[in-house]
């Protein structure tokens, strides 16, 4: 097997650390001295030369950053803005909504309580109309009990003079389905 104590990396040889005295399980790398491989000089990168750019305007502040940095810091900034006012309208739309649900149902134990108390009157006015139709009817009975027919034909025949009318005497109308008469001229006189 081969020796896991070294390992190269770019130019230099390192060796692996095992040592671990913060209590985690990774390697450690030690530089060791010397090196196993030759140094390189450093070779000039190759670029392609860029035609040169006008001169732009620096942002105070963001002076760094490259116009499509900057578009893209504006769309980031312009789409968190956008989500924060739906956010915004959202909520204030949930709270309106919970508002007018709330103020409705107020309002509909309201009428409930409305139509209870109206029930409750309209039973204590019933109520007093069986009382007050009970009271009449025994008047109405005590009045029938009080009223003689033949003592009242006696006054009416010997202290006042009445007689019954004569056969001839009576005139008789014919009568409408209604329950009472409407009179426009005078009964006429009996022959």
């Amino acid at each position: 097997m081969a020796d896991r104590r070294y390992y190269t990396e770019g130019s230099s040889a390192r060796q692996l650390n095992y040592d671990d005295r913060a209590g985690r399980n990774r390697s450690r790398e030690a530089v060791v001295r010397g090196s196993a491989a030759p140094a390189r000089r450093p070779q000039p990168s190759v670029r392609p030369e860029r035609a040169p750019q006008p001169a732009r305007r620096k942002k105070q502040g963001s002076s760094h950053l490259t116009d499509r940095e900057r578009r893209e810091l504006a769309a980031r900034k312009a789409q968190r803005k956008a989500v924060t006012n739906a956010q915004i309208r959202y909520t204030a739309g949930m709270v309106a909504a919970i508002i007018v649900a709330v103020a409705l149902c107020c309002y509909l134990l309201k009428l409930t309580s409305d139509v209870k108390s109206q029930k409750e009157s309209v039973a204590t006015l019933k109520s007093q109309v069986a009382t007050q139709l009970d009271e009449n009817a025994s008047y109405s009975a005590g009045l029938d009990s009080m009223t003689d027919l033949d003592e009242i034909y006696n006054i009416a025949t010997t202290k006042l003079g009445m007689v019954y009318s004569q056969p001839g005497q009576t005139l008789y109308y014919s009568q409408n389905n209604d329950d009472y008469v409407v009179q426009y001229k005078d009964v006429p006189k009996a022959k």
